[in-house]
């Protein structure tokens, strides 16, 4: 994997910023391979997305306000609690109700990889597989080896096992494999 950074943890704030393919939005890029992306976009009132052809996207709020999408002409209510999928060919609109929303933002090229996202609250002890790619804070007040976590920070794929110490926190798994030939 080759991440933006040698670190295995990544925070908003070490993450740089880009503009998004049609220019109407920013994001912070946390990590990427040739197969995906990881990064946080900042959504304020009625924006549309870029389309992205060939992508799979996973969206996940990392604020308790709802985000509305409107995926293709059908709205959804998007929750951090849950995320949302959607192919990056669909015609993507978010409208935020008040101030901003930053969202947890996947991209994963179809034809070379697949993702599986898994989103639980947790007490005390957060158990960080090494074999997940990325494990995501969303929520909450936490730390890994006594180094602050922000929500938005993320554990990329170590040799070893880790944990995340939190008195409560929403924690997204990401596993991300290839396609197979």
């Amino acid at each position: 994997m080759t991440a933006l950074t040698e670190l295995d943890v990544v925070t908003p704030q070490d993450a740089k910023s880009e503009s998004w393919a049609n220019g109407l939005g920013v994001t912070r890029v946390l990590a990427k391979t040739l197969a995906w992306r990881l990064s946080i976009a900042e959504l304020r009132g009625r924006m549309p997305f870029s389309q992205l052809g060939g992508m799979d996207r996973i969206l996940i709020p990392l604020s308790s306000q709802p985000l509305r999408l409107t995926i293709d002409g059908i709205e959804h209510q998007v929750t951090r609690d849950e995320g949302i999928r959607f192919r990056g060919e669909s015609r993507v609109i978010a409208s935020v109700d008040r101030g901003g929303v930053s969202v947890m933002n996947l991209m994963v090229k179809r034809t070379l990889a697949e993702a599986a996202c898994h989103i639980r609250a947790h007490r005390n002890r957060v158990p960080v597989s090494p074999s997940a790619t990325m494990t995501v804070l969303l929520a909450g007040n936490a730390t890994v080896d006594d180094l602050p976590l922000p929500p938005g920070s993320a554990l990329l794929q170590a040799a070893r096992p880790r944990s995340i110490l939190c008195e409560s926190a929403l924690v997204a798994r990401f596993d991300i494999a290839p396609v197979a030939a």
